[in-house]
């Protein structure tokens, strides 16, 4: 009887512990799901976790009372039969007392342990909801039953905290850094797809960068001018790969009408009366330091996709469009170089860089993460990184050694850097 009562004992014991852990482990946004579908033991779970004092108290009695009674029915019949077993042995029969008492503890201590604490407590880990929700109704009652308790020991609690100033009040809301290791997560344990987490990954960066990062830069822009003829237009356009081009007077870049898109022009002939002017339309204009997000907002808000970037001083500094936007949020899920033509492997440890490539995909692609803290706003590209982290300005034939990777400059376009060498 008294064997059937510890191992009662214990297995309680176990599904206390299960239940606080479950409990603790518990993702609250999926508890308040099953909530508004009806759940009510999702309601009594969520009761708990917003009392925290009043279930911990519960669990504490329970526990401490548990290990009463196991005080008490600390396995004296379980000793006696020990004791009358090694007392046949005739070599062991003078230590029979000491050897019964010490296998019982050990004995019981094994079990509690294993039986009572890490095997529950692992099982609470490995199903926190599902647990939560089977446990959650009798630790509501037994909270009540224990009321008197359970009040005593949380204004004890609670008096405590203040007094060592501690909030009792967790705040349960996850950081970006939180969502992005549990996206991780999900991805490794195959939750998730890949995809899914570079896309999730991108959403968060973007919310970093500025139109600056995006924009395509005026050296590389194409540009309309009004005197253009359609053959004018035709040959600019038969290699580009844009949507949208600039208008300006002139050959000004800075002093741009607006912007033609390039499908209005499948409706244009090639008549000697063809005019650009015809085409244009009012393009949106962002400081260079506006947020992304407040780009992608705008082009929403307008339904208008295409923006001309200025600095402080009203100069264009480039042109952004919504799908510089979108190849920011979806980009590209592999390191294959094929399929990134501003990288490309030469030989092991050694590879071709485009210089305007951007510098937190650069980074990206090297696993130099770390390094995208300390990236200011003075530059987005591969170039930019290599000069601001040099004292002059780099010529053809120079060789850098910048955070464990070595730069060999290898073609300049005038002043500009475009394209480097990167070995490790």
């Amino acid at each position: 009887m008294e064997l059937l009562i510890l191992i009662a004992l214990i297995i309680l014991n176990g599904v206390f512990a299960m239940s606080e852990m479950a409990l603790v482990s518990s993702r609250k946004f999926k508890l308040e799901n099953l909530k508004k579908k009806g759940s009510p033991s999702a309601k009594a779970a969520l009761q708990l976790i917003d009392n925290p004092t009043r279930f911990l108290s519960t669990v504490q009695i329970g526990i401490t009372l548990i290990g009463v009674l196991l005080g008490i029915f600390s396995g004296e019949s379980i000793t006696k039969d020990l004791k009358n077993l090694i007392l046949k042995i005739d070599f062991l029969a003078a230590y029979a007392n000491q050897i019964a008492v010490s296998a019982s503890v050990i004995i019981i201590t094994y079990f509690s342990i294993v039986v009572g604490e890490l095997f529950p407590k692992k099982l609470g880990m490995s199903f926190p909801e599902s647990i939560t929700l089977v446990v959650a109704k009798p630790m509501n009652l037994l909270s009540k039953i224990a009321s008197p308790f359970v009040w005593l020991l949380s204004v004890s609690n609670n008096l405590l905290a203040k007094i060592f100033k501690i909030d009792d009040h967790v705040d349960h809301s996850v950081s970006e850094e939180e969502i992005v290791s549990m996206v991780k997560e999900s991805a490794q344990g195959g939750e998730i797809l890949n995809i899914e987490q570079d896309i999730v990954e991108r959403v968060f960066e973007l919310g970093d960068r500025k139109a600056n990062a995006l924009y395509t830069p005026k050296s590389d822009m194409i540009i309309f001018d009004t005197q253009d003829s359609w053959e004018d237009i035709r040959n600019k356009i038969k290699d580009g790969k844009h949507s949208a081009y600039p208008v300006c007077e002139n050959n000004n870049i800075d002093n741009i009408l607006g912007i033609v898109i390039i499908k209005d022009l499948f409706l244009a002939s090639n008549a000697s009366d063809f005019k650009v002017s015809n085409y244009i339309k009012e393009p949106l204009y962002f400081n260079e330091t506006t947020k992304a997000y407040q780009v992608l907002h705008q082009f929403k808000k307008t339904k208008n996709h295409y923006g001309i970037v200025i600095d402080e001083y009203g100069s264009v500094k480039g042109i952004i469009t919504l799908n510089d936007l979108i190849d920011e949020l979806v980009g590209d899920t592999t390191h294959d170089e094929e399929k990134n033509p501003e990288i490309k492997k030469i030989a092991t440890n050694t590879w071709i860089v485009d210089a305007g490539m951007d510098i937190y995909d650069f980074l990206d692609y090297f696993n130099k993460e770390e390094e995208e803290e300390h990236i200011n706003n003075q530059y987005n590209t591969v170039a930019g990184y290599i000069i601001n982290n040099t004292n002059n300005l780099p010529q053809v034939g120079d060789e850098l050694h910048i955070h464990n990777l070595k730069y060999y400059i290898l073609e300049k376009n005038g002043q500009r850097i475009s394209k480097v060498k990167v070995q490790k």
